[in-house]
Parts: structure tokens; C-alpha cells; sequence
């Protein structure tokens, strides 16, 4: 059940994500006393920094629903539909799965109104998780206002964690993570693209996440550049707010690879002496520009008497991954004895089902 209450209110994020997006971007002053925390000073010593605990269990209001569900309409509800898939994902009715989506239609209306009637309290929201036993949460600065409360017991036919104590509210969400992610690469001296892959600003907890990739990087961050993205964080904030600073490097995980493909550069006659081939790498994942030969894993072969079955594949890159342009690679791969006649096969390609682009799946060279 907490995995249906937790995935039942995606939607719900997604309206409150629109609703931020399209605020203003007044001022933040510092939240009072009872949101926790101490304004750090801006001379105060880089490390350790403050520790900020939330949710405060003091500051937690768990709504006792009084609201009513509206007459289910299941018109929508046909195979393919959003109920449907819900109800495919949970594992629960096609009835079941329209009461999630009517469920996340509710809070997604409750949560934007909340937004834009507290937006100086307002903080974020979330679709539920284990601290919650599942339900949503709505969180604040300070205290929750009793407003919320009164209002979401009455509209709300389930029970919702409204959390108080966040640490900013939400006004400057994207002005926080932007001036952070200039001072990072102004720090490192890095390009403005290709670097800095995603992140965000946590208002709750005041951690702000930087994924980066190292390939332009001529230097690795230190505790001077996690001060300046501080800085500037602090400075779109308007006050010197305990932040700390999550940097993820976006490097390729050895362990960990994804299929691609490859295929015959033209012109490409077999050569049945031939004891390897040179093919052209086509992967079809996101890797923010970076060419498949960059993050090359060694090619798998198989030998047997009628086929040569060659397995390309290249590192998984950690992080989300922009998805740019990163074009093809050659690549040399030594079948450990000759061709002669064999059929070259390309087993990623044979085994997707969509095609695998150039290469088709299967190759058979014209052996001399």
C-alpha cells in the first residue's frame, strides 16, 4: 500500500513543479526561529558547516481527512489510458488504478492553491516516502499554517503530512541552482556547456546538487569551489542560509555498461584472412555529447563455425544526460582467428526488437 500511496501523486509534484516555475521571484527573508536552523555568518569557518535536521517531529501536522471522493468516472478509463497503466503499474483494478489518478488530480489542485495562497511559507512537495508511511507531504517554513490544515481536511478524502520547519520557501528555486552553477564552473574555469549536466535546489534541507561531467574539466572541485557555489547560492536567497553542497560526479561506471550497436563502414569488402574488422559504434543513449568511443567497453566475440557474434557496448555515465548529439565510432575488433566465410552478426541489433539502426542486426560479408 505505501507504494501505490507514494506513486499515486506524481501528478500532484508535476502541478506544484508548474506552479513554482511560474511564481515570482520576490525576496526570501530567513525563516523564523521554529523553521530550524541558524543563519550561518558569511565569515563564519567553511567547515564544518551547520547541520540542518528536518522534518522536525514537532512541526508535523497529519490531517485527518474529512473530504469526500467525487463520483469515480471510469470514461477514461480504457486500455492504454493513464488509470490503466496506473493500474497495470500497481498491480491493482483498472477501478483502482482511476481512483489513484483521481487521487493525484486532487492533490495536484490542492497543492498549487496552497502555493499560491502561502507563497511565503510554501516550500515543496512531495509524492510520499517511507518517513511519511507513504502519505504526500506539503512542507513550510516555521510553522504550518493552521489555514492548510482546516483546508486540507476538508478537501482531501485521504490523510496528508504537512510539514513545517523547511528551510527556505520556494520563490527562488531556479535562480538558486543557476547562480550556483556559474559560480561551479567560474570556479573551475570550465565551459558553460558540457560541464554542468543537472541538480537542484532542496528548499527543505538547503543542500543544493551539482551533476557534472570531469571530460572538460582541467581540475577536479575542492572545498573553495563548494564555498563559492555556497556564496552565490546564499546571495540569490538574500541571507546567509546553512546550506551545504551535494557535487556528483558524472563519470563512467565501469561496472555498469548499456547496449549499442555497430555496422559496416561503407565499402567494406570481407576479407576472409582476416583475423579482425574495423565497424562504426552507433549508441542510442543519452551521453551529453560524449562520441560512444570515449566510453568504449570491451567488445564481447563469439566464434563458432557458421557465425561471428560481436557484442558492442559502452559505459553507463552517471547522472541525468542531456541528450546531444554525439555521432558514431570506429572500433577494432579482434576475432582471434580469420573470418573465412562466417556471417557477421550483431547481437544487440538481432535482439532489438525496434531495428538497430545502420547495422540491422544481421551482416553477411561476401567472403572473397
Amino acid at each position: 500500500m505505501e507504494r501505490s500511496r507514494a506513486g499515486a501523486f506524481g501528478l500532484a509534484a508535476v502541478a506544484v513543479a508548474a506552479a513554482v516555475a511560474l511564481s515570482g521571484c520576490e525576496g526570501v527573508a530567513p525563516p523564523a526561529a521554529s523553521a530550524g536552523g541558524t543563519p550561518a555568518s558569511s565569515s563564519a569557518a567553511p567547515s564544518p558547516r551547520p547541520t540542518f535536521a528536518w522534518p522536525d517531529p514537532a512541526l508535523v501536522v497529519v490531517t485527518t481527512p474529512k473530504g469526500v471522493r467525487p463520483p469515480l468516472d471510469l470514461t477514461w478509463a480504457t486500455p492504454g489510458s493513464l488509470q490503466d497503466q496506473v493500474a497495470q503499474e500497481e498491480g491493482v483494478s483498472l477501478e483502482e488504478g482511476a481512483r489513484i489518478v483521481q487521487d493525484q488530480e486532487l492533490m495536484g489542485v490542492f497543492t498549487y492553491d496552497v502555493q499560491e495562497r502561502f507563497r511565503d511559507s510554501f516550500s515543496t512537495s512531495h509524492a510520499g516516502d517511507e518517513s511519511s508511511q507513504g502519505r504526500p507531504w506539503v512542507a513550510f517554513t516555521g510553522t504550518v499554517p493552521p489555514e492548510v490544515v482546516t483546508v486540507a481536511e476538508q478537501q482531501l478524502p485521504f490523510p496528508v503530512e504537512l510539514r513545517g520547519g523547511a528551510l527556505v520557501s520556494s520563490h527562488r528555486n531556479g535562480v538558486v541552482i543557476d547562480a550556483a552553477t556559474m559560480a561551479f564552473l567560474t570556479d573551475l574555469d570550465a565551459p558553460e556547456h558540457g560541464v554542468a549536466l543537472g541538480g537542484g535546489f532542496d528548499a527543505t534541507t538547503g543542500v543544493v546538487t551539482i551533476e557534472y561531467s570531469t571530460d572538460l574539466l582541467s581540475r577536479r572541485p575542492d572545498a573553495d569551489t563548494e564555498e563559492a557555489v555556497i556564496a552565490a547560492a546564499q546571495g540569490a536567497l538574500g541571507w546567509d542560509a546553512p546550506l551545504s553542497v551535494d557535487l556528483q560526479a558524472d563519470d563512467r561506471d565501469p561496472r555498469s555498461t548499456e547496449p549499442a550497436f555497430w555496422y559496416l563502414p561503407p565499402g567494406w569488402v570481407a576479407d576472409p584472412a582476416a583475423t579482425s574488422i574495423e565497424v562504426v559504434v552507433d549508441s542510442p543513449q543519452c551521453a551529453s555529447g560524449v562520441a560512444p568511443g570515449d566510453r568504449m567497453a570491451p567488445p564481447q566475440v563469439d566464434v563458432t563455425d557458421t557465425q561471428v557474434r560481436i557484442a558492442v557496448s559502452t559505459y553507463i555515465r552517471k547522472g541525468s544526460q542531456a541528450c546531444l548529439g554525439h555521432g558514431t565510432s570506429p572500433l577494432v575488433v579482434d576475432l582471434g582467428q580469420p573470418l573465412g566465410d562466417r556471417q557477421l552478426v550483431d547481437v544487440n541489433g538481432a535482439l532489438e526488437e525496434r531495428g538497430s539502426g545502420p547495422g540491422g542486426g544481421l551482416v553477411t560479408p561476401s567472403a572473397g
